[in-house]
């Protein structure tokens, strides 16, 4: 078996006169949804190297919303008021807009039911960060030499997340989806499928195993890749692994 590597108030998105719903709490302290229009998208490694990342498939994907940032110290630490429940990572001192991790899969669930929200499909969030059909190596760019301007990894970080939106955005206007903090993935399926097969899609309700995408600050840079997957159990908590949420249109 192959191993994967490891608010009330409205807000109204930059999406003509699509709008959708924020707690006005979160609105204030930076959570924004983007408007993501969806399409054809071929799935994986183009290289053709990465064995969990193959075969390339092709798939078609609908319109979402993701969030513009990763989900933020501040914004976790309000959630958690909200719904009586401990924090994450109380022993940092600097919180705001750093970006929050050390919560399990199901406390990210929970996050994203909050805002409205769920955890993105691994599709959705591989057509996010790759920018759609331009399929970029890494969020925001195919030149390696460029990946520093987009993406916090091991080299050029250091031993905690850093405040969000700090490095460029990508193709959609998305900060982070590579490295500072990985990202919890709801839906996805174990082993990519072969030519002209449908996806057998996880059930989470029987299986232990999650993935988290894009990397973080104590990870190589080539994890960051957006096609690169890994695995993980969803009871783990580690400060690398923080929450990007989605939801319909």
């Amino acid at each position: 078996m192959r191993l994967f590597v490891l608010m009330a108030l409205l807000v109204t998105a930059i999406t003509g006169c699509t709008s959708v719903r924020v707690p006005a709490e979160m609105a204030s302290i930076g959570f924004e949804w983007v408007y993501i229009e969806g399409g054809p998208y071929l799935m994986g490694d183009l290289e053709q190297t990465n064995q969990d990342a193959l075969p390339l498939h092709g798939i078609r994907i609908g319109p979402f919303y993701i969030s513009r940032y990763e989900t933020t110290l501040e914004q976790y630490d309000l959630f958690a008021q909200k719904t009586d429940r401990e924090t994450v990572l109380p022993e940092q001192v600097s919180r705001g807009r750093r970006a929050a991790g050390d919560m399990n899969w199901e406390d990210a669930r929970a996050f994203c039911k909050y805002m409205g929200g769920r955890l993105p499909t691994e599709q959705e969030w591989e057509f996010a960060a790759a920018g759609g059909e331009a399929k970029q190596i890494y969020p925001g760019t195919d030149n390696a030499d460029e990946v520093d301007d987009f993406v916090r990894h091991r080299v050029n970080s250091m031993a905690e997340s850093f405040p969000v939106g700090r490095k460029k955005p990508n193709l959609f206007g998305l900060y982070d989806m590579g490295g500072n903090v990985a990202e919890w993935i709801g839906d996805f399926y174990e082993f990519y499928p072969e030519p002209g097969a449908d996806p057998e899609w996880i059930d989470l309700s029987q299986r232990e195993l999650r993935l988290a995408r894009g990397g973080g600050y104590s990870a190589e840079v080539h994890v960051s890749q957006t096609y690169w997957r890994a695995g993980t159990l969803g009871t783990i908590t580690t400060p690398t692994i923080g929450v990007r949420c989605a939801r319909e249109r």
